[in-house]
């Protein structure tokens, strides 16, 4: 569902302090959002948070949860020395807004716009890029660890209480015929041996902040050949070494190497990481999985390629077999 009408987005955007601002449409996926455009050539990111498909909707999208996101990003831009995107406050001096449509209320968020274009996966072939990919998220885990953040408690966690839930969401899909049995099991015993490694260490919900969504279209190489990160949506508690490995993922198997050497300031590391970050590879994918569970268009896709999953990842994974350089999403 989008917007019906331009009065309605005017309406939303008279809450800004903006020169005739213009709307144009990008996209409905987990948000409905617009590129705006103000009378001096100003761009901006309207978001509504709404996702297209309704299972999608999380804590991510409530008012306490948007607003814990946005205060993290305006807090990163007032600390950064780099342009990052930031958070545009209304008239009124909110960081989120609200509007009724159709007997619902849904929340509103206006950020800047960066410049730039996706991170393309032929960007990653070249080492200077990816060393600027591994620093990049060097400098997030930086200022999360220095960020005393509020609202947690609103915003989505991939702790092990995470991890629990996606071998429940995945056991649910046999008795629908999207997954077998076999292959259930396997994820849950897969899942277990990712959290017994975690046992003892940030609880449910993780000892970190992490970004939760690295990928690429989550990633923009800038004017001047820099790379940023953006769209924070899965911001919340885990584990740094989830956005590490989410990030290895994007590149091709002989850039990886260097990608952590980058992410680590020259820091080796130990064993014991490197087989945690095979286990958050896999986290990833079964995460993807369940976020389009509720998503019909994604069945046939799933009960495709569940079965090579397991075979070709999970089940080597439990054997004890390295996977950094095997698993590709």
């Amino acid at each position: 569902m989008t917007l019906t009408t331009n009065e309605q987005l005017s309406q939303l955007l008279a809450a800004y302090d903006l020169d005739r601002p213009q709307p144009t449409f990008l996209r409905h996926n987990e948000n409905r959002t617009y590129r705006v455009q103000d009378a001096g050539g100003r761009s901006y990111l309207l978001r509504i948070h709404d996702p297209y498909v309704p299972e999608m909707k999380g804590l991510q999208h409530r008012y306490d949860g948007i607003l814990a996101e946005l205060e993290m990003l305006e807090q990163r831009g007032a600390r950064s020395d780099e342009e990052v995107q930031v958070p545009v406050r209304s008239r009124a001096g909110e960081l989120v807004t609200t509007f009724e449509e159709r007997g619902q209320t849904l929340n509103v968020s206006l950020l800047t716009w960066l410049d730039g274009r996706d991170l393309q996966k032929e960007d990653l072939y070249g080492e200077d890029m990816v060393g600027k990919l591994g620093g990049e998220l060097a400098k997030l885990h930086a200022f999360f660890a220095e960020y005393a953040a509020p609202g947690m408690e609103a915003r989505p966690h991939q702790g092990r209480a995470y991890n629990d839930r996606l071998a429940g969401v995945i056991r649910s899909g046999v008795a629908t015929g999207l997954f077998t049995a076999e292959d259930a099991d396997t994820v849950e015993e897969t899942l277990r041996l990712v959290n017994d490694r975690l046992a003892g260490r940030g609880g449910e919900f993780g000892t970190d902040l992490i970004h939760g969504d690295i990928g690429l279209n989550n990633a923009i190489v800038t004017e001047d050949g820099g790379v940023r990160l953006i769209d924070f949506g899965f911001y919340g508690r885990g584990y740094r070494l989830t956005d590490v490995a989410m990030g290895a993922m994007m590149l091709p198997s002989d850039r990886r190497e260097l990608f952590l050497a980058a992410y680590a300031g020259g820091k080796k590391w130990t064993e014991e990481e490197l087989r945690e970050i095979d286990g958050f590879m896999l986290v990833a994918i079964l995460g993807y999985y369940v976020f389009q569970f509720g998503n019909v268009r994604m069945h046939e896709w799933m009960r495709e390629r569940m079965p090579m999953l397991c075979a070709d990842k999970c089940r080597p994974f439990l054997a004890g077999e390295q996977m950094l350089e095997r698993i590709a999403f």
